[in-house]
């Protein structure tokens, strides 16, 4: 457990976390985990990043969860095999008010999480933007590893990249779900990016991989590493511990429609590796909801 209290967050539900696997594309070994925050309401279930992350900016809850997920991503870490890199996202409002390097100190000191085994992915807008900068540089400085998320949508050069010692980039899904088409632009999109990272020393990550043919033709251009549903959807923090702390590193099998996780001279169907299942709701539906906050001059009345 984390050694100093939980926050209290003004929206209605608490946080917690699943992993999605970083996975080595020409030999299946486990290379990271990606931490990925949910909300659980307590009426409506489990609510998705995309309307959490938004209201957690509006209610000003987006510091205090900052800080949690960075905590308790760690935490959870600090039992796993040191060779299995934690991945933590963040935005670039996070970046820009020195929110995220607050937190990654906090939480290195409070866990004793060794600071190059963290990784914070951060976005393209993040790396070119000026007020984003000083707080790339205090992570830096910490020794924490920083990396690139969806590259390819926006990128015109990887000269920011450089600017602010990139570790690794990861390839927008949106490129890589058409490498089995005979839509030539993603395949040079993936092929290009992934020989500029390697050009200037950065490894490259492929998201979203859904079919073996993805996962072979991403290993053809020399990608390093792919995550996606292919190997399994995101996992339970509880499912993690049974593989991740373990001894020998894990090996993913890419066997279609039967993807399997070999750990530990066992056969784990990944099946069974899941989470709540609680069903994502509509994109239309409303984010999580403030907690009522009682009236001031009400409570001293009474």
């Amino acid at each position: 457990m984390l050694t100093y209290p939980e926050p209290t967050f003004t929206l209605q539900g608490t946080p917690y976390l699943e992993y999605l696997p970083v996975v080595d594309v020409s030999t299946g070994r486990l290379l990271g985990m990606e931490a990925l925050v949910r909300w659980r309401h307590p009426t409506r279930g489990r609510i998705s990043p995309d309307l959490l992350i938004p209201a957690a900016e509006a209610s000003g809850d987006i510091g205090p969860l900052t800080r949690w997920i960075v905590a308790a991503a760690c935490e959870e870490a600090c039992s796993w095999s040191r060779s299995i890199q934690l991945g933590v996202n963040c935005t670039v409002e996070q970046l820009q008010r020195g929110e995220v390097s607050e937190a990654v100190r906090g939480a290195l000191h409070e866990t004793g999480f060794p600071s190059d085994q963290l990784n914070i992915e951060v976005t393209e807008d993040a790396v070119v933007d000026p007020t984003a900068a000083a707080d790339l540089q205090a992570i830096s400085d910490m020794g924490v590893q920083l990396s690139v998320d969806d590259v390819g949508t926006n990128w015109s050069s990887f000269e920011p990249f450089k600017r602010h010692a990139i570790s690794t980039v990861k390839i927008d899904g949106s490129f890589v779900a058409g490498l089995e088409s005979n839509q030539g632009i993603n395949r040079l999109v993936v092929e290009t990016v992934i020989h500029m990272a390697h050009s200037l020393g950065m490894s490259a990550i492929v998201e979203q991989v859904e079919t073996a043919a993805q996962v072979r033709i991403a290993a053809g251009f020399d990608a390093d590493a792919a995550q996606g549903f292919f190997f399994t959807r995101p996992i339970s923090r509880d499912d993690v511990r049974t593989f991740a702390a373990g001894p020998e590193i894990p090996v993913f099998s890419r066997t279609e429609g039967q993807t399997l996780l070999l750990a530990y001279g066992t056969t784990v169907p990944v099946d069974s590796l899941r989470t709540d299942l609680e069903p994502e709701p509509d994109a239309s539906e409303a984010p999580p909801t403030p907690r009522a906050v009682p009236d001031m001059d009400q409570v001293q009345q009474a």
